[in-house]
């Protein structure tokens, strides 16, 4: 099997992937520098020691947004798993292109969106991905990447105001019914998760009036599961869509590093 990564700026996603395309089970790690390969490779290989019948990884393959991690993620692999990593980085091979002004700037991660949207939903599209930031991919028909936009990550945006503030205290993820809140609490809630809400379906609304009124949007990330089913304008979730992307990637430039 496949292990791929999703290395972001706060988690690293661990997905187990079948030959038949699948992640068949995941893993939420911290995305800690810190860590030597060595802890990092007893971790890796614990979490695959917990499966019924422990899988021969074939490869690892990792698109990250943290270069140092990454390179403790390389030590690990190597060390522990008996594999080298292989880095996702978008080349023409992958069959999509970025049709942007600074392609050479754009994450790894959405690409790997790009190419997750533009395989499992053909046809215009705009992912959201709810992370440390809320990033918002827009895809063509062909699989292009357009472009779109970065917003503050719902999270990030809580703990910015919490840890600025001497009064308010941090709260649990909650959508009051009511749009006036009675209690610092509510009114705190309604704040962050229904202005994210708000935030969203705002510039979908907005990039649809622009481009493309009937782009399918399409929700991933580690809060999709939270905020997406909040939000109008989103008409999937798939919290694997860039662990599916990745693979895909590999899939695609296999035969150019056989």
């Amino acid at each position: 099997m496949l292990l791929v990564a999703d290395i972001g700026n706060t988690e690293t996603v661990l997905g187990l992937r079948s030959s038949g395309g699948t992640i068949e089970r995941r893993w939420r790690i911290r995305s800690d520098p810190g860590r030597t390969p060595d802890e990092l490779g007893i971790v890796l290989r614990a979490l695959i020691g917990t499966l019924p019948e422990p899988p021969r990884i074939e490869a690892l393959v990792a698109a990250s947004v943290v270069p140092p991690f990454t390179h403790v993620l390389a030590q690990a692999g190597e060390r522990h798993l008996g594999v080298a990593v292989e880095e996702f980085r978008w080349t023409p091979a992958l069959g999509i292109r970025l049709a942007v002004d600074e392609p050479e700037r754009v994450g790894a991660d959405r690409v790997a969106n790009a190419l997750g949207a533009h395989l499992a939903y053909p046809g215009p599209a705009i992912v959201i991905d709810f992370g440390t930031a809320t990033t918002f991919d827009v895809v063509d028909g062909d699989g292009a990447f357009l472009g779109g936009a970065i917003a503050p990550g719902i999270e990030a945006a809580a703990a910015s105001l919490f840890s600025r503030t001497a009064l308010l205290p941090r709260i649990a993820p909650g959508f009051p019914e009511s749009a006036i809140g009675r209690t610092t609490v509510e009114n705190l809630q309604i704040g962050v998760y229904h202005g994210a809400t708000m935030l969203v379906d705002g510039l979908v609304a907005r990039i649809r009036g622009e481009w493309e009124a009937g782009a399918r949007v399409i929700a991933t990330g580690g809060l999709a599961g939270r905020i997406a089913p909040h939000c109008g304008s989103v008409d999937v979730v798939d919290q694997d869509l860039t662990l599916k992307g990745i693979g895909w990637g590999y899939d695609r430039l296999r035969p150019r590093t056989a």
